[in-house]
């Protein structure tokens, strides 16, 4: 069953109405109130959906509630993961630890960075229409913990350049765009945050990185004891993705880059139900709709960025995944709203 630090309830429970019992809260995701907070502490992602849910039905208006737990966020609160992230040299440096150590903290369940030539893009859990309402606002309050973080570590009025929601906004949306200052699109087939890289590569206000090696020590300590894992098939997904430019990668090859042999590996996917080509593919029509949806790279650029020797190749793969010429899919989706 997945779990995520009791940080997070707590959180909630503080930003809720104040005529909801505290009490009753606090016995959804079966917490003791008079205990201290402890990072340690977990709760099943079952109760914490619920909580938020209950807060939000509680709620006069659209829910801000979860938005205001996503913004109260601080580095310390998350531990060695936090402070190593503030003490990283700069934002980017912070980001890459958070994609390594996130399932210490399981705020989200699975972080991908893809990095492009002006932007990179941070993409977090993906929800399917059926996901639970508490679900939906869980996933809305981390676009403000990750703003709220970035802009704790790196000391500036921190914006994203803009923001996308796989569902329907479920909360105010405006009051999250106003704290985010960019925009925010729903219903946008996947979550991330749209970051741009001179910003990215900013020093930080406390960065260290002695200070950041030190966290580190402490974080990999608690990795050896969780039992939380990242999918591997969302593993090997992003190790495809950052390696296309250069040509489709070789099972051996990712096997390596994740620590494992290959007929490991091939063992893992197939626990998992999944297969290295499906992955394969999945990772270059994520990459190419991505390009086509938020660049102006010719259609040949986007066909070597995704792994393909010429652009025929490429579109008779996009046509195959999406139902559509690349130009098509381009062009379709700069007139959605």
């Amino acid at each position: 069953m997945t779990k995520s630090s009791s940080i997070y309830s707590r959180k909630a429970i503080e930003h809720a109405p104040e005529h909801l019992d505290r009490a009753e809260l606090f016995a959804i995701c079966k917490l003791d109130m008079h205990a201290a907070p402890d990072l340690a502490t977990m709760v099943s992602e079952e109760d914490y959906v619920g909580l938020l849910e209950t807060i939000a039905q509680a709620e006069d208006g659209l829910p801000r509630a979860h938005i205001r737990l996503g913004m109260s966020m601080r580095c310390e609160e998350l531990g060695a993961v936090g402070l190593a992230w503030k003490s990283s040299p700069t934002l980017m440096d912070g980001w890459d630890r958070a994609q390594r150590y996130v399932r210490v903290v399981a705020g989200v369940r699975a972080l991908e960075i893809v990095r492009g030539e002006e932007t990179t893009e941070i993409r977090f859990l993906r929800l399917t229409d059926e996901a639970p309402v508490g679900a939906k606002l869980s996933n809305e309050a981390t676009f403000a913990s990750f703003t709220a973080i970035c802009r704790e570590a790196s000391g500036r009025h921190f914006k994203p350049v803009e923001a996308y929601c796989g569902h329907e906004f479920i909360g105010d949306k405006k009051f999250l765009e106003d704290y985010l200052g960019c925009p925010l699109a729903d219903r946008a087939g996947g979550n991330a945050v749209v970051i741009s890289n001179d910003e990215l590569a900013q020093p930080n206000a406390v960065g260290d990185d002695a200070i950041s090696r030190f966290f580190d020590e402490r974080v990999e300590e608690m990795l050896a004891e969780t039992r939380a894992g990242i999918p591997v098939a969302f593993q090997v997904k992003s190790e495809i993705g950052k390696n296309l430019s250069s040509g489709i990668p070789k099972l051996s090859d990712v096997a390596s880059s994740l620590g494992m042999s290959a007929r490991t590996l091939q063992r893992k996917l197939s626990d998992e139900g999944a297969v290295f080509q499906d992955l394969v593919d999945h990772a270059r029509r994520e990459l190419s709709e991505r390009l086509l949806r938020t660049t102006q790279y010719p259609l040949v650029e986007i066909a070597f960025l995704t792994g393909f020797a010429e652009q025929s190749g490429f579109t008779r793969a996009f046509k195959r995944w999406a139902g559509e010429t690349p130009r098509s899919y381009r062009l379709s989706s700069t007139s959605r709203p």
